[in-house]
């Protein structure tokens, strides 16, 4: 299965309890639980990604040094650790332009997961770059001989909205991070922004202006916040990158 989306999202830091409030207000507005998410508690599930980069760890830098365009290649699974049980394990490339996402991903069998950790690059192409749209990610991952870094876990509260069909607000806590070469192994978790949730809002047109009411209300200033730049830069004060 391949996915693609095209829209725009922006970031809010703000402390747990501004979180707390914005959540209950937004609902009042008719927000509802992603339905991926509403049978589980609190209406949230846990988040783990892996982050691909290359030896010399160019993505991180592109984001550090803030160019206009610039990418991320990660795997995803909606639990805290991926086993052979686990439902869904997305190979994704998130590429951004300005304020524009456009995100790619493909869904992997776990021989599949295991394929490309392997780095038997030839191989997972083979099998997966038949499809040009696979192209897409696995290209990068080739050219450029990337391998895993880091490992980002946060739960996430997911809410959509009753207007434009795109309209989505998710609340992302209790976010840590590790290095790792495997979602089947994480050790010990360092908690990277204690007190801190991050809002953020996914729209492919125009936010809603009761919601830009919201921020307003609460003086909300968009602001750059890569999950994966700050976990570089978290873990970097043990093992410190070349600058």
């Amino acid at each position: 299965m391949y996915q693609q989306f095209d829209r725009y999202e922006f970031k809010y830091p703000m402390p747990d309890r501004v979180a707390v409030g914005i959540k209950t207000l937004v609902l009042c507005y008719g927000m509802q639980p992603d339905p991926n998410a509403a049978h589980l508690p609190e209406s949230s599930y846990t988040v783990s990604s892996l982050y691909f980069d290359s030896l010399v760890f160019g993505d991180y830098y592109e984001k550090a040094g803030g160019f206009l365009s610039r990418k991320k290649i990660r795997v995803r699974i909606y639990e805290p650790r991926l086993t052979m049980n686990t439902k869904e394990i997305w190979l994704e490339k998130k590429a951004k332009h300005d304020m524009r996402i456009a995100k790619n991903r493909i869904l992997l069998p776990f021989e599949g997961y295991q394929t490309l950790l392997a780095g038997s690059h030839t191989a997972f192409l083979q099998q997966y770059g038949i499809n040009p749209s696979n192209q897409k990610i696995i290209h990068s991952i080739v050219r450029e001989q990337m391998k895993p870094h880091v490992i980002v876990r946060y739960r996430r509260a997911p809410l959509l909205g009753q207007g434009p069909a795109d309209f989505r607000v998710t609340f992302d806590s209790a976010i840590e991070t590790c290095f790792s070469e495997d979602l089947c192994y994480a050790p010990a978790m360092k908690n990277m922004c204690a007190g801190v949730t991050v809002m953020e809002v996914k729209f492919s047109t125009i936010l809603p202006s009761w919601f830009k009411d919201i921020l307003r209300r609460y003086n909300l200033e968009r602001a750059a916040f890569s999950k994966y730049a700050n976990a570089i830069e978290i873990l970097s004060n043990y093992n410190p990158l070349p600058r």
